[in-house]
């Protein structure tokens, strides 16, 4: 191969192995770093039970100043000021957490807040952030 001997042969194909692999494990954490940073989350666990992983994990609840009304309203009063918004044709919410330099953005489906659940994460930031 190459007009190499058998000894550097294989040193070579091990070398481009080792890239091989570091470009993929690269090419992961690029694609999905929100599995990197909230792996303990769920598709379909509860939004209480995810809001109380990320807490326990040192993710900070980032509060919203947005004006509010309806869902919104209901997430504050009971003390989720992580609420950005919630949809008004349908039971979606999102909600902002922040750990270190790193963010994560949770979307919920769910009327009231004992039946919302998580469906999907982001390593979105709120706008300004």
């Amino acid at each position: 191969m190459f007009g190499v001997n058998k000894p550097q042969e294989l040193l070579l194909i091990k070398d481009i192995e080792e890239k091989f692999v570091t470009l993929v494990l690269l090419l992961l954490v690029i694609a999905f770093p929100t599995a990197i940073h909230a792996k303990e989350l769920k598709k379909g666990m509860s939004f209480l039970a995810a809001r109380k992983l990320l807490v326990h994990k040192g993710w900070r609840p980032i509060k919203s100043n947005a004006d509010y009304g309806g869902t919104e309203k209901i997430l504050i009063d009971a003390h989720i000021e992580e609420a950005e918004s919630c949809a008004m044709d349908k039971a979606v919410c999102r909600f902002n957490y922040k750990k270190g330099d790193k963010c994560l953005r949770l979307f919920t489906q769910g009327e009231e807040i004992k039946d919302m659940r998580v469906y999907e994460w982001t390593n979105d930031c709120p706008e300004g952030d």
